[in-house]
């Protein structure tokens, strides 16, 4: 009993002054807990909205939390950043209880400090036998100066798990208890279900406690191996479902980051003596920008430095196994083309050795962020080396001691006031009118919200967040992905939607692919032509519009459905009954009936009107239909006005001639990586049908990348 009350306490104390500590270190977060979100609106926007689907998703069915509401009609675009499940494990029931994802996404942020802090302090207390060493190992973890540069990044401060899972095994191995190896499994999951990042980077302090267990303790090898691989295929498990979706996704869009990204987001040696300028003690001392300012603190790197030049008995040994998890985390973290103040090595990183070998390793792009094993292998170091300095002073001066390494570890790592942003989307009447209006609609129709733009981060985050609200998928989204559509219709000089020429044939594209309502901001456009040219000709397009709400600034177009023209029966027309010739690249011409989805014919420069592909027949023949069959990277280099003809006995007779963004919406909504663009024909005798680009553009060439002819 006794230990038990000793036991709450000691929690209670640690909780209690951690959660203190957090909420000034985050003031004044909690006084606009409701409203407002720290750092910018970007990722935490990103991450808030995350939380809350996820929340969605385990009431509704977690079968299907990866669809998530974004990208329409894209599917799985959960797996287009990170899915935040193991935050939202914890978060949820919040979110179900007060419905205010902001709300929510603030109080995982300010106990994210607290979860860190609590988990080095169990490592720490374990390895030094002390709870003062154990504090500011603690303090260390968690009130970094690397953190205040991660603050836009929630999956990033919650990294408790990582110590917690290192803490089991330690114990494991000390024990030989499986209980405890299990619950090094479970903190792993949890870890990794937080940031999939920590799922590879947490291997390597676990892998190396594991070499150094076996090492020191020499189990029964034959038990423990079986211990081991009993919890790693629990782990892979669990995980296969999560695996499997993003491997999925990679295999769809080819998630693979380019190796200049991948460099330029590696660490620089000297980012671990660079700050955020948000913290007051370091900001005028050499800056770092985005993920390279690694600076772990001074006070924790001389606690470390302590520990190795006098390593205490007890603990001694473990020092040279957190000194190279150190040493390898840091060498890792400079990636595949290390570089020292600028200067490269002049040999590749290790890093590149595993990028070579290890699956979807080429998936990560900030390198860098190993950062956070050192700093947790330097706040081990750091428990002992504070251990050994509070060993050595008289009982009287230790409390006056340890008070003032804290404050120093404390104030490194002080940026309060944090900057903090106000997000309240529907603060408007006109957004909660027009909102309320999308959410009584429950027929599941999709939505566009225009102006869309890939240059405003904010708006379209905006959008993709109030489907929390209104319940419908969007074409709209922010995400580490942005699919190829919303590429094209978020371009400022491709999509149609950008064209005060095309609106009306952009809203039938956006009627192809299923898209229900529209929804217009006024006022929001930066070319004022467009809004007021796309809202008069769909308010006198009864074809097109079945219904119209005006909402003040906000006005929802209610689209007709679309209505698919019934295709004639008909049967390929083989290649080899076709020779084609062409205006540009003719030596190109091959491509287009190799059967190769990845080639393509491109006329090799801008659509000037004057382009033109001749297939002749080796005998008449009436063909009922023209396919062309472009890909994910082609998507913009669509004809902007479309002639086909038919070259008969009688002469030469338009077949068809207008846009091909409708036939491309429909075969867009079949199938989003290579859309066939099927053009159905009148009855003819065709000796030869040519296709003619009538349309300009500014940079965008012509492609296709299969051209097929069919025949009634």
């Amino acid at each position: 009993m006794r230990r038990f009350v000793a036991v709450t306490a000691e929690t209670s104390l640690l909780l209690g002054g951690l959660t203190a500590l957090a909420v000034a270190a985050t003031y004044p977060l909690i006084r606009h807990i409701t409203t407002h979100l720290p750092n910018d609106l970007g990722d935490p926007v990103l991450v808030s909205w995350i939380l809350g689907w996820d929340a969605q998703a385990f009431r509704l069915g977690i079968g299907q939390i990866f669809n998530a509401p974004n990208f329409f009609p894209y599917s799985h675009t959960l797996t287009y950043s990170e899915h935040a499940i193991g935050i939202a494990l914890f978060t949820a029931p919040l979110q179900w209880l007060t419905a205010n994802p902001v709300f929510v996404y603030n109080v995982a942020f300010i106990a994210s400090f607290v979860q860190a802090g609590a988990g080095m302090y169990v490592l720490g207390r374990t390895l030094t036998g002390r709870r003062d060493a154990a504090v500011l190992a603690a303090l260390a973890y968690a009130f970094t100066p690397y953190r205040v540069a991660q603050f836009a990044h929630l999956q990033w401060l919650v990294t408790g798990w990582l110590p917690l899972s290192l803490w089991a095994l330690h114990r494991y191995f000390s024990t030989g208890a499986l209980v405890f190896l299990l619950g090094s499994a479970a903190a792993y999951l949890l870890q990794s279900l937080t940031s999939s990042y920590l799922t590879y980077f947490a291997l390597l302090p676990l892998t190396a406690v594991v070499v150094a267990g076996m090492w020191r303790t020499r189990p029964p090898v034959g038990r423990t191996l079986a211990h081991l691989a009993a919890a790693a295929a629990l782990c892979a498990l669990i995980l296969a479902p999560v695996v499997l979706a993003y491997a999925r996704a990679r295999a769809e869009h080819d998630f693979r980051r380019p190796p200049s990204e991948i460099a330029s987001l590696s660490a620089d040696l000297g980012d671990y003596a660079r700050a955020h300028d948000h913290v007051w003690l370091w900001r005028h001392a050499r800056p770092g920008t985005g993920e390279h300012e690694l600076f772990p603190g001074a006070v924790a790197l001389a606690l470390a430095g302590v520990a190795m030049f006098t390593g205490r008995r007890g603990t001694a040994s473990l020092l040279p196994l957190y000194a190279a998890i150190a040493a390898a985390a840091l060498v890792l973290s400079l990636g595949p083309q290390p570089t020292a103040w600028g200067r490269h090595f002049p040999v590749r990183g290790p890093y590149q050795l595993l990028l070579d070998v290890v699956p979807g390793l080429d998936g990560i792009r900030a390198v860098s962020r190993l950062a956070v094993i050192v700093l947790l292998a330097v706040c081990v170091l750091a428990a002992d080396g504070a251990a050994r300095v509070i060993e050595r002073l008289s009982p009287g001066t230790r409390p006056v001691a340890i008070s003032v390494l804290a404050i120093g570890i404390v104030g490194e790592g002080w940026a309060a006031p944090i900057h903090t942003v106000r997000f309240e989307p529907l603060a408007h009447p006109d957004d909660r009118a027009a909102y309320a209006f999308l959410r009584q609609q429950r027929d599941g129709g999709a939505v566009l919200e225009l102006p869309m733009s890939l240059a405003d981060d904010r708006r379209e985050l905006r959008y993709q967040f109030l489907t929390l609200w209104h319940g419908h998928r969007v074409v709209n989204g922010s995400s580490g992905y942005v699919p190829p559509l919303t590429q094209l219709l978020g371009s400022a000089d491709q999509s149609p939607f950008a064209d005060v020429n095309r609106l009306g044939v952009a809203a039938e594209f956006a009627r192809a692919i299923g898209v229900r309502y529209l929804v217009v901001h006024r006022g929001e456009f930066e070319d004022q032509a467009i809004e007021a040219v796309l809202i008069r000709q769909l308010a006198h397009d009864p074809r097109q519009v079945a219904a119209e709400q005006g909402f003040g600034h906000i006005v929802i177009f209610t689209l007709a459905d679309d209505v698919r023209p019934a295709m004639p029966a008909q049967q390929p027309i083989p290649a080899s009954a076709v020779q084609a010739r062409a205006s540009h690249s003719s030596d190109r011409l091959p491509l287009l009936f190799d059967k190769d989805r990845d080639t393509r014919w491109l006329s090799a420069d801008r659509q000037t009107g004057h382009e033109w592909i001749e297939l002749q027949l080796d005998s008449p023949r009436d063909v009922a239909s023209v396919r062309m069959r472009v890909g994910e990277r082609s998507f913009a280099d669509y004809p902007r006005e479309l002639a086909i003809e038919a070259v008969e006995a009688g002469g030469v007779r338009t077949l068809f001639q207008g846009s091909v963004l409708p036939q491309f919406g429909r075969g867009f909504a079949i199938d989003q990586t290579y859309p066939s663009i099927d053009v159905a024909l009148p009855e003819n005798r065709a000796r030869a049908i040519r296709l003619r680009q009538l349309g300009t553009t500014n940079r965008l060439f012509w492609s296709i990348h299969e051209l097929e002819l069919w025949q009634r």
